[in-house]
This record gives structure tokens, C-alpha cells and sequence, in this order.
């Protein structure tokens, strides 16, 4: 599709972002693959070939992640406009989830045309019929989240360069690799953002992320607009019970049963989410749970470990966990009373006495655990620079778990317990205030809007955005409260806090529209996201450059 390398030739907008969706969803840029380089470089050859910069060659130019072992890089075109400093961000990332849930036609899973006759003929499920029938909507993967938000900005950004008297302030493209798991693109992004802010004077007044919205319920057919971003952090919980042989499983606590208690309590229970009214708080899910037990034997599983996607709003992070580790504190030892009369139950029916077992089963948060190993004289300190010194290259969110293995077997000791503590990535929550420009010219654009569209505005945009590190809410102490119960911080995630802080660029999310992002049946629907959305963001980015 060599035509798209020359998008200037194709003057109708809709045309002009489908071709270029289609474009960058044939180039496969699974998340942690070279893929992602591959299509950043299919990104600067389609910049390159503009005639804006041609003619200025410097202002397209990509950013190396440090480290990264794959050479994956981000990606940023410039458009400046002379005497002034008002620059609006256009932000996306180019990765994607893997392509195995495709099944059978994965090989298929790039291929729009392919999946949209697949879709026409797919009698189990009558909606995604119907939208592949209609021809309104695009398949494949990434054509939602998020190529054809890529798409929209890179083609705003070609508009603006076409019509140079309808641009008054400057326009920042920045397109991230790794949104995916931890978001290392943007974080290493802000380096260049601030170095950008520094050497040549720029202002950010918003960055406008193009990041997917969906219908909420059978039926709904608004259209949200969220100013902010929902935060998020790994909550995880090292379990380890009392190990026993089945034969006597009442001697000890099995590790898997206090972990399938503690899902069962946290799992998508509303009464731990934050009170906003008109929000979607969505709850913790479980990504992950499994005993570490390496091999078949008739003996109960000494350590269990789990951890939760936990969202945050507007509540630090320290208070959200302290909810939670004192609601498993109470089911804890609920399940210790729990436990001892099915024991008992179970003796009178042998007619043997009542049991006199009564094992302790603590729950600490990470901090709270150091505390213990020092009331119990560990130089824990010592102890974390060893493990440090002595393992190389840790898994992000295994690290944590094999830490706090390490430091319990320097006690042996014969108690039950609970762990609580956070893991990668650490997603901090933003908002913006209604008071303020950015809201209140978003608020007149969506009025203004001639296509008849039923918009919602929300404060939290719901799903995990890279926009959450632009700027953060939390406060220095309290992310130093969080730090306190995230092992190995420092050396597993760390974040540029005051570069945040100091960019505090606010972010609102103007997305493409779309169903079944991260599943097989991902597809972006064509009238609203290539026709509507650009004019859209378009007529926003002028408001704010004239305000």
C-alpha cells in the first residue's frame, strides 16, 4: 500500500484516515516484540513524506528508550507557528495486545478486509454480524486501540500544515511505544517533553489523547469525553499458610484457601471503590493467583501468590490499600474461627476431643512486615541488599513476591500470614478542574458540535492511559506514604515524580469509537472516528490556542 506513503494526494479526510489506519494496522507491533520498531519507522517515513517537513527535516524525529533491549524508540513531529508559544500535545501509542485470541484465523488478525467478510458470515454473535455488514465499521487488531487514533492525530496534524492560516499556536504529534504493560514509552517521553518546554520555550496548554471510548451498555449511544485519568497500581498479596499432609490437614492453613477467600472479598466488590457520583469506579479484578508449589507431592501449598489491578481516583494510594488490608484482616480471622469449627466438626464425628490448634494468621502491610522483622532483631536492611546485590535482571512484578520469600525464610518461624504490597506499574491519577480553560473550551467545543452528537463528559477516562503521567494529583508525601509499601521501588519502577509535576500538562481524552478493544472482535466504527472526531479535536485545538 505504497500510496499511503503520499497521504497529501488523497484529499478526503475520511479516505485519507482509513487508508492510514489500515496502513499502520497491516504493520504488526505486538507489545514487547520488534514490531514496535517496525512501525515507528513506518511512522517517520509517513511524517517524512509530508511536505511540511521536507521542508523542515528536524521537526520529525524519534527517542530512544534507554535500555530497552528491543530498540524501541518514540516518535515526535512538530508543527510551530512563529511568535508564539502556545503549544497543543497530540498523544498515542502504536502498540498492541498479542494476536493468539484470533484463534484460528490469528494469520488473519492484521487483515481488515478478511475479518470484516469473516464477520458477515459469523452467525454466533448477531451484533458484530450486523456491523460487519453494514460496512461502517474497520476489524483488526490495533484498528481500535489505538491505530486509528494514531491515525487522527497524524492526519489533524497534516489539516493544520495544508491550511496554515487556521493554525495560532504550535502542535506537538508524540506517539508512544509500551503503553501496553508499563508504560515505559511516555515515561521516557517526559525527558523530551521537558526538554522540549526548556530549549524551545514551549507552553503546553493540553495534550489530547486519542485513546478509544465504547458504548457502556446494550444500546448506549453517547459519546464520552473524559477530562483526567484514572490511576492504577498492582495490588498484591504474599500469602503463606502452614504446610501440612492431607492426611492431617487440619494441622496447618492452607495457603490456596486463604488467597480464594481473599479473591472472593476484593474481586470486583463494589464497597471498595471510591464514592464519585456520575463516575464509572470500577472495582479490583484479580490478574493473577497461583500457589508456588513446583511439583505434584500430598502436601498442602505453603505460599500463595496473587495480585490485582486496583484503580485510583482521587484517593492516594496508601489509603486505598490500608481498606483493603484492613477488610482482609477481619476475613482472616473470620476464617481462622472458620477454621477450627469445621475442625471441631469434624472430631466429634470421630468422637475425639475438641482440638486445641490455634495457629496465628497475621496480615501486614510491607511496611508493617519490616517493622515485625525488626521488633524480631533482622537488620532487614542488610538482608533487601543482599537479595538486590545477589539477583540480576528481576521480573517487574515477581520481584516483589521473591523479596519477601527471601526475607521470611530468614525467620522459619511457624506463623501464618499475609502480605500486602504494591507492584509495577504505577499509574497516577490526574483531573482537571471545571474552573479551567481547558475544561470549560472543551465544554463549548461539544456544545458547538453540528453533527448532532449526544456527548458525555466524564472526569476519569476509564481504562489505563498514558496520559496519567503528564501530571499527577498526588502529593510528594503521599506518594512517599505509597513508596513506603512498594518493594524495590526505586529500583523496579522508577518515576520521575517532579518532572511530572513540573510539566503538569492537563490531559483530556477525545477518542476513537469502537467495540471489543482487546479481543478479537476489535473494530472502530468509521462515520464517528475518520468523520466527526477530527473536525472535532480540530475546532478544540483552536479554542485553546486562542484562549
Amino acid at each position: 500500500m505504497n500510496s499511503v506513503f503520499n497521504l497529501e494526494t488523497v484529499t478526503n479526510e475520511e479516505q485519507r484516515i482509513e487508508l492510514l489506519t489500515r496502513e499502520l494496522v497491516a504493520t504488526k507491533s505486538v507489545n514487547g516484540t520488534k514490531g514496535e520498531v517496525d512501525l515507528v519507522e513506518k511512522l517517520e517515513k509517513i511524517l517524512r513524506s509530508f511536505t511540511v517537513f521536507k521542508e523542515h527535516p528536524q521537526w520529525v524525529w524519534t527517542q530512544k528508550i534507554d535500555g530497552d533491549l528491543l530498540g524501541r524508540k518514540n516518535i515526535f513531529a512538530f508543527l510551530g507557528k512563529e511568535g508564539t508559544h502556545k503549544t497543543v500535545l497530540y498523544h498515542s501509542h502504536f502498540d498492541t495486545v498479542g494476536l493468539d485470541d484470533f484463534g484460528s484465523i490469528k494469520e488473519k488478525a492484521l487483515d481488515p478486509d478478511y475479518l470484516e467478510q469473516y464477520f458477515t458470515n459469523y452467525d454466533s454473535d448477531r451484533e458484530i454480524q450486523n456491523d460487519a455488514s453494514s460496512g461502517d465499521w474497520l476489524f483488526g487488531r490495533g484498528a481500535l486501540d489505538m491505530k486509528s487514533g494514531d491515525a487522527v492525530n497524524i492526519a489533524n496534524l497534516l489539516y493544520f500544515s495544508e491550511h496554515p492560516k487556521l493554525q495560532k499556536g504550535n502542535l506537538l504529534f508524540m506517539g508512544n511505544c509500551v503503553e501496553e504493560n508499563d508504560h515505559s514509552g511516555v515515561i521516557a517521553a517526559l525527558d523530551e517533553l521537558k526538554r522540549l518546554q526548556e530549549e524551545w520555550h514551549l507552553q503546553y496548554s493540553v495534550a489530547i489523547n486519542t485513546d478509544f471510548i465504547s458504548p457502556k451498555y446494550a444500546g448506549d449511544t453517547q459519546k464520552y469525553i473524559y477530562y483526567g485519568a484514572a490511576g492504577k497500581t498492582l495490588t498484591c498479596f504474599y500469602i503463606k499458610g502452614i504446610e501440612t499432609h492431607v492426611g492431617n490437614t487440619y494441622a496447618g492453613i492452607d495457603s490456596t484457601l486463604i488467597a480464594s477467600r481473599i479473591n472472593v472479598l476484593i474481586n470486583n466488590n463494589p464497597a471498595f471503590v471510591e464514592d464519585i457520583p456520575g463516575e464509572e469506579i470500577l472495582p479490583s479484578s484479580c490478574l493473577m493467583l497461583r500457589d508456588q508449589k513446583d511439583f505434584y507431592n500430598v502436601q498442602t501449598a505453603k505460599v500463595t501468590e496473587m495480585y490485582f489491578n486496583t484503580f485510583t481516583y482521587k484517593k492516594p494510594v496508601f489509603e486505598i490499600i490500608e481498606q483493603l488490608k484492613e477488610a482482609v484482616k477481619l476475613d482472616c480471622e473470620q476464617l481462622v474461627v472458620e477454621t477450627r469449627q469445621r475442625e471441631n466438626k469434624f472430631l466429634s464425628k470421630l468422637n475425639f476431643p475438641a482440638g486445641d490448634n490455634s495457629p496465628e494468621l497475621n496480615v501486614y502491610s510491607f511496611e508493617e512486615y519490616l517493622k515485625h522483622l525488626a521488633e524480631l532483631g533482622i537488620d532487614y536492611q542488610k538482608l533487601i541488599n543482599n537479595f538486590i546485590s545477589d539477583n540480576g535482571e528481576l521480573d517487574k512484578r515477581s520481584a516483589g513476591f521473591k523479596l519477601i520469600d527471601y526475607l521470611d525464610q530468614q525467620i522459619n518461624d511457624n506463623e501464618a500470614k499475609v502480605i500486602l504490597f504494591l507492584a509495577p506499574p504505577f499509574c497516577p491519577h490526574n483531573s482537571i478542574t471545571k474552573d479551567s480553560k481547558v475544561y470549560q473550551n472543551l465544554e463549548e467545543t461539544l456544545d458547538e458540535n453540528d453533527a448532532h452528537i449526544d456527548f458525555t463528559m466524564k472526569q476519569f477516562f476509564p481504562y489505563l492511559s498514558d496520559s496519567s503521567y503528564l501530571m499527577m494529583d498526588e502529593s510528594p508525601q503521599e506518594v512517599e506514604k505509597m513508596k513506603n509499601i512498594f518493594p524495590l521501588a526505586d529500583q523496579l519502577y522508577p518515576l520521575p515524580y517532579d518532572k511530572m509535576r513540573e510539566l503538569n500538562i492537563p490531559a483530556v481524552d477525545i477518542g476513537v469509537y469502537g467495540k471489543g478493544a482487546h479481543t478479537w472482535k476489535e473494530r472502530v466504527y468509521k462515520p464517528y472516528s475518520f468523520v466527526i472526531l477530527p473536525k472535532l479535536i480540530r475546532n478544540y485545538t483552536q479554542k485553546i490556542w486562542k484562549n
